[in-house]
């Protein structure tokens, strides 16, 4: 498999790995170091996203126009759009969001370090 084969396999892992409630898979994808600049604009460490996704039920999402931007032959962008539909302290939402995600190859793995979300209007 391509290298932006795999990383974009690897954005839709995470997301239908908090669809099944795996969160050892997402964990496992985000480095440890990893950070997180949500709708809001608030900024997240790995801890906090873990901590925060039991809350979280994904129930559906999709994702389209994916765009894989390389930045050295270890590190690269991901870009794409995404709309999630979840419930989260029971509430239902919906969200579309422009998404960037930086991926960087350690230790032989590829792992996510840095995402950011930025809202878009719903289609």
């Amino acid at each position: 498999m391509k290298i932006a084969e795999q990383l974009i396999a690897n954005e839709i892992e995470i997301l239908a790995a908090q669809k099944r409630r795996d969160f050892s898979t997402v964990e496992a994808l985000l480095a440890d170091d990893f950070h997180e600049v949500g709708g809001s604009g608030r900024l997240y460490s790995k801890p906090e996203v873990m901590q925060a996704l039991p809350e979280i039920q994904v129930m559906d999402y999709s994702c389209e126009d994916f765009q894989v931007l390389f930045v050295g032959a270890e590190c690269a962008i991901v870009v794409f759009k995404a709309t999630v539909r979840r419930v989260h302290r029971g509430q239902a939402q919906s969200t579309r969001a422009y998404r960037s995600s930086t991926w960087v190859k350690r230790d032989r793995a590829w792992r996510l370090v840095f995402h950011q979300a930025t809202p878009l209007a719903a289609p």
